[in-house]
């Protein structure tokens, strides 16, 4: 609320008295995102460069690289530049800016109650969806989002505090700024005859998915390589857009493009229900779509702040309603449904081009509060990211530029790959003897306050383990009479020295046990030492912190 509230000021600054200060007729509204990027220019590059154009690939690699760390100062830098971009008439949308300054937020608190790197991670993604969710009014579209794109896993454990954090983020914005859906469209009214229809849109969509993809990084490319100061370079960026918008002025062209949308949607539901397809009509729904692409890729590409899922919404609102004009016309089945295949494409180029497609299946439906999209859009996304990731060997628009710069986005099971079971195991093992009574089993347990022990024989080989529950099992007036060797696990589930991490991880929890005996592969039976659930943990913790400290070094 206080984002869109900000952004607002600054659009009447921008549009009130520096419009009317500026010399000339009406092209002087062309000059208004150049100004926004100049200034933005000015205070990115000096202060937190990170922030620039989109930032969920920064905000990737801070959290796969970095241990969700972010810079205190960049949250504050992100809120003045996205807002002057956005306000000034760039081409960017309200999205990004404010996932990453909500994820600013988590990270920081995190830091400051010095949280474990994984309690970091998680209050990041948790802010990040929560600012997300009070944008598109699409609570579980935007946790998924954070899971599936942001953190590229699914983890109950995760999910819980993620889920309640885009609840609350959505529940605190609706109470402010209302639950009006984002798009108003009819309801669906699809036939399921018309699925195969959504099956080609999706193919269609893979395709410009990929377009869409390489402009952004080719744009991007080209501004990086141009001989010119940083600040003008945002400034050319806001020209592109500026005289875009000047000649597709009510369309949408600069900032989000939402209410062009609304415009083209309503346009199209007439012409539609008439029957009546016109080529001027489209031939300005591609106009759009290629304007608009330009517009985004050059404000982005050139360094100012601002989000692309608006603007890719945007892109593929305008070619499916296209293709649902086309489609209306030339299949009876389809008349008058374009306003829909609008909202499909929506969805299916953000799928394709983000590698999204269940967090678009079902943030579209809640964000136009039809859930009868559902399937069609199943099936649009379903195809449009197959086809997306064949093409793009894998890549999206958050990774192609980090893949070509050698970065690599792992997740906790990657980082635990790396470190040998050697490097963690206890080597000092406290034991028990079969022939030791459970009671004495039991206090040496309680002594050295641990859940269970492995039981070695006198030749110094493994039989068993034991653990503090087996030990309950045997009522206290017998404990002095029965042995380890009567109650103890002889099926020993084990590990190897030279085994990963992340293997052993798998194989605790498949299991549900707390510990494994490490063992010789040669030889089984001899123990060399145990590993438990808490090793693995401190082992990733560790491990990410130092590569967050190597991250932190190379900027130096």
């Amino acid at each position: 609320m206080i984002f869109r509230k900000l952004v607002e000021e600054v659009h009447e600054i921008f549009f009130g008295p520096v419009l009317s200060a500026l010399p000339g007729g009406d092209q002087k509204l062309a000059l208004l995102p150049v100004l926004g990027g100049l200034v933005v220019g000015l205070v990115v590059f000096q202060l937190a460069p990170e922030v620039k154009g989109d930032g969920i690939p920064s905000l990737m690699e801070c959290l796969h690289k970095k241990g969700g760390q972010i810079r205190k100062r960049a949250g504050f830098v992100l809120l003045f530049s996205s807002v002057v971009t956005i306000g000034s008439g760039g081409s960017a949308g309200r999205d990004s800016p404010i996932a990453q300054i909500s994820a600013s937020f988590g990270s920081m608190i995190g830091q400051c109650l010095k949280l474990t790197v994984k309690e970091v991670q998680i209050l990041m993604i948790c802010g990040l969806v929560a600012g997300l969710a009070g944008t598109f009014n699409a609570p579980l579209g935007s946790a998924i989002f954070g899971m599936e794109v942001i953190m590229k896993r699914f983890k109950m454990v995760d999910a819980v505090p993620i889920l309640l954090s885009a609840v609350i983020g959505a529940a605190v914005a609706s109470s402010f700024l209302g639950q009006n859906p984002a798009f108003g469209i009819p309801k669906t009214g699809l036939s399921l005859t018309e699925l195969w229809l959504c099956f080609a849109l999706g193919l269609v969509f893979g395709i410009l998915s990929v377009f869409w993809v390489r402009l952004l990084y080719i744009v991007q490319k080209i501004f990086k390589h141009l001989p010119i100061r940083a600040p003008l370079k945002t400034g050319l960026g806001g020209l592109v857009v500026g005289v875009s918008g000047l000649y597709f002025a009510g369309y949408g062209i600069m900032g989000a493009g939402y209410e062009g949308i609304d415009r083209v949607l309503d346009q199209v539901s007439v012409l539609a229900s008439a029957g009546s397809v016109q080529t001027d009509l489209l031939l300005l729904l591609v106009a759009l779509a290629v304007v608009k692409a330009l517009s985004t890729a050059s404000t982005l590409g050139s360094g100012a702040s601002g989000g692309s899922i608006g603007p890719t919404l945007y892109l593929g609102a305008m070619m499916g309603a296209a293709l649902g004009l086309v489609f209306g016309s030339t299949f009876s089945i389809a008349e008058g449904h374009a306003s829909v295949y609008a909202m499909i494409g929506a969805g299916a180029l953000f799928a394709g081009s983000a590698g999204a497609p269940l967090t678009c299946v079902v943030m579209i439906p809640e964000m136009a509060t039809d859930y009868g999209l559902l399937l069609p859009m199943m099936i649009a996304c379903a195809a449009s990211y197959g086809l997306a990731q064949i093409l793009l060997d894998g890549s999206t628009m958050y990774t192609l530029d980090l893949k070509r710069k050698g970065v690599k986005l792992e997740n906790d099971e990657s980082l635990l790959k790396e470190i040998p079971v050697r490097d963690w195991m206890k080597r000092d093992v406290v034991t028990v003897s079969p022939d030791m009574t459970i009671k004495d089993a039991r206090d040496r347990i309680m002594k050295h306050n641990y859940r269970g022990l492995p039981v070695v024989d006198k030749k110094g080989e493994l039989v068993g383990i034991i653990t503090f529950d087996d030990v309950r099992k045997v009522p206290e007036e017998g404990q002095d009479e029965v042995l380890v060797d009567m109650v103890a696990v002889k099926n020993v589930i084990y590990a190897h020295p030279d085994e990963n991490m992340k293997d052993v991880m798998d194989r605790l929890y498949e299991n549900n046990v707390g510990r494994l005996p490490v063992v010789e592969r040669e030889d089984k039976k001899r123990l060399v030492g145990i590993v438990t659930k808490t090793d693995a943990i401190d082992a990733y913790e560790t491990a990410a912190k130092g590569r967050s400290e190597d991250a932190a070094f190379q900027r130096r």
